[in-house]
């Protein structure tokens, strides 16, 4: 895949199209002359309008650029220019954009802001060569770290006399989200929605996140199960285990008709199941729409009680009646196979 630039994107409340000489007022108005506008940006604010359309006028030349990504805001019901957000190439080789992004007072504390980052980084990563996107603030700017966090980025850390601002020199704060974690951010959202358009029953439990069995230290009701990724020659496997079983991979091999069996690659997992290591679940299996995944039950699983499963990500839980479950896979057309207890135990 290759970058393809800046294009107009839009949201439920903006539009996000590229600037021309003719914006040149509203953005001098609106923040562009705005010195608390600029107090963590390192430019200064501008004198003149005219200033601010010789600018403008630099930058169509740059919209041909595929790794060029400058959008104005605007609100869509006032049509109004609001503020602009930009994604420059960080690194090429690692595929790493950065982000930035300012908006005028008027327009603080609405929600735009992080409306606009977030329909940025899905085109980012959907429709253009990126595997990460990352962002840094001052740390006095902690209402931008929020905009990161709330557009689904992570705090990575704080790098002491980072950053280069209108302050001078000042410690950044630096969030990130990788593409995968995109992914699986966004596959959560859709099993949510399968889920209610269905009317399939669940219980949602809120909890830190984990990655093995191990680190679990609450309550979940009824039977814990552990789900492993599994690869053969040209077939993809997912195998839910009672927590006290252990896999052995040549008689799982054996049950299924392949001569080996081995754990799939993380990119496979992300690939066919929207999800990431830590948080492997068949709810991924709505995402298998060519049925490359085959599901593997232990029988000894309780058909009667409750089941659980991370909804892609490692910090919730679904909890179902095991009918529920079933239901779920019917209407993804992923019928379980059920192997016997030969899975020996720990």
């Amino acid at each position: 895949m290759e970058n393809i630039g800046t294009i107009r994107l839009e949201t439920k409340r903006l539009n996000l199209r590229l600037l021309t000489p003719g914006d040149a007022q509203q953005m001098f108005d609106h923040w562009a002359n705005d010195a608390k506008v600029t107090k963590y940006l390192n430019w200064k604010p501008y004198q003149t309008v005219k200033d601010v359309r010789n600018n403008l006028s630099e930058y169509q030349k740059n919209y041909i650029d595929v790794d060029y990504f400058f959008w104005g805001i605007e609100e869509k019901v006032s049509q109004q220019l609001i503020g602009t957000i930009s994604a420059s190439v960080a690194d090429k080789t690692a595929k790493v954009a950065e982000v930035g992004y300012c908006i005028g007072q008027n327009w603080w504390c609405k929600g735009y802001t992080s409306e606009a980052l977030e329909e940025v980084i899905a085109y980012l990563l959907e429709k253009n060569d990126f595997k990460r996107i990352e962002a840094i603030h001052d740390t006095d700017n902690t209402p931008s770290g929020k905009v990161m966090e709330k557009a689904g980025m992570s705090y990575e850390g704080t790098l002491r006399q980072r950053l280069v601002n209108n302050r001078g020199l000042v410690d950044g704060v630096y969030y990130a989200i990788l593409k995968k974690d995109y992914i699986s951010q966004k596959a959560q959202h859709q099993i949510y929605s399968f889920l209610n358009e269905a009317n399939i029953s669940y219980q949602l439990l809120e909890h830190k996140a984990v990655y093995t069995i191990n680190e679990i230290d609450f309550d979940i009701p009824g039977i814990s199960v552990k789900n492993l990724f599994l690869q053969g020659k040209d077939d993809f496997y997912l195998l839910i285990l009672t927590e006290d079983k252990r896999a052995i991979l040549k008689t799982i091999a054996q049950e299924v008709g392949e001569r080996h069996l081995s754990f799939a690659s993380e990119q496979k997992l992300s690939q066919l199941l929207h999800t990431t290591q830590g948080a492997v679940s068949p709810l991924g299996l709505l995402f298998d729409k060519e049925q490359k995944v085959q599901l593997i039950i232990d029988e000894q699983i309780p058909v009667r009680g409750k089941i659980s499963f991370h909804p892609n990500r490692n910090d919730k839980t679904l909890i179902f009646d095991f009918k529920d479950f079933l239901t779920f896979l019917t209407k993804v057309n992923h019928p379980p196979k059920y192997i016997n207890n030969r899975v020996e135990g720990k």
